[in-house]
């Protein structure tokens, strides 16, 4: 393969057009850096991925169809864009798999993924690859993750795990949710690259696997990164770096869905990678939370909590996860579209007394 064919660039979308041609033009807008674009479509209806045609032929952008088994030929040399389309909605890990394996069958040298949510500056991938280039010891890296509607305030600027895995927490760093400021520079290491916005040697995700199909949605990426790291890759944040994100749009306005996400992909997180002493104080915090979440449901910041938790738990140990997600996602995302910050512990009790469950 050429040289400036090193690097390919995942986009995974599902049922979102708008978003991801202002992703794939910001990506078309990059300098200095060639590389080739997988765009996954994640089984979104069909007047989505038109739109997307629409606009790649407008732009006389070549493109062909492929599938994860593919080779490029050199016919292909001249195409910039590939496109998959995944049989179903994978979710987010194993829905970035059949672009990786496309990849890697095709021996790129770097793996970036760019979640279809997200806007580049122009000279982000140039100078993600100037950092692997010149740094050979790191596996992955990630840039500084902005709000895309607060630019200022960063989103992701590295991972902390620590302790975070007994409390059920959000594993990340102390500049996470701080405004943007000079001392937020330069390289550092961390725990995890942020699955989202992340380029990776591909050598390494050769040897770790691809993304765990157990996850559907969060998670995943630390899981991986994980892997990376017991291979002996090191993982880094590109401080100096920035790339600007619609956090969670993915799961759109669905509050409580992303709630009991978070909770049973945290309660797998430390299934998969914890010690004994995470387990054991994961799963007894977890089982506290829930406890306080119904002593507490007289308040609606607490009662509006309680059904999301309850079937985490319940899920997770049923090990209802992954496979389930993929298959009964329109069904949870009806079941817990009825709940909002407002849901009374009245209206909890009747949901949960209702016949139908998820």
């Amino acid at each position: 393969m050429k040289k400036q064919n090193k690097l390919a660039i995942v986009v995974l979308f599902w049922n979102d057009s708008e978003k991801t041609l202002k992703c794939l033009n910001s990506l078309f807008q990059q300098k200095k850096q060639k590389f080739k674009i997988v765009l996954v479509d994640n089984n979104s209806d069909q007047k989505y991925s038109k739109k997307i045609f629409n606009w790649l032929n407008k732009k006389k952008i070549k493109y062909t169809n492929v599938n994860k088994n593919s080779s490029l030929k050199q016919s292909n040399d001249n195409k910039k864009l590939f496109y998959i389309k995944n049989n179903n909605n994978y979710g987010c890990g194993l829905g970035h798999n059949s672009g990786y394996k496309f990849c890697l069958k095709n021996n790129f040298d770097y793996i970036a993924r760019i979640d279809n949510d997200m806007v580049l500056p122009k000279n982000l991938i140039y100078k993600l690859v100037q950092r692997l280039e010149k740094n050979k010891f790191i596996a992955g890296i990630s840039p500084k993750v902005m709000f895309a509607d607060n630019p200022k305030v960063i989103w992701f600027g590295g991972t902390k795990i620590g302790n975070n895995l007994k409390f059920q927490r959000e594993c990340s760093n102390h500049i996470c949710k701080k405004k943007d400021s000079n001392q937020f520079r330069g390289l550092i290491k961390t725990d995890a690259f942020v699955g989202c916005a992340s380029m990776m040697r591909a050598k390494y995700l050769k040897k770790t696997g691809l993304s765990d199909p157990d996850f559907f949605y969060g998670e995943e990426d630390i899981e991986l990164s994980y892997r990376f790291k017991k291979f002996g890759g090191e993982l880094f944040i590109d401080l100096d770096q920035k790339i600007y994100h619609s956090v969670s749009h993915t799961v759109g306005t669905n509050w409580a869905k992303t709630i009991y996400y978070n909770y049973k992909y945290r309660l797998l997180l430390i299934k998969k990678i914890g010690t004994a002493s995470d387990k054991i104080f994961g799963y007894s915090i977890f089982f506290i939370k829930l406890l306080i979440m119904i002593l507490f449901s007289f308040r609606k910041k607490y009662s509006s909590k309680i059904i999301q938790i309850l079937y985490a738990g319940l899920h997770f140990t049923q090990k209802k996860y992954g496979h389930y997600d993929r298959q009964k996602y329109k069904m949870i995302d009806k079941f817990f579209c009825k709940i909002n910050k407002q849901t009374s512990f009245k209206l909890t009790l009747d949901i949960l007394t209702n016949k139908k469950e998820i």
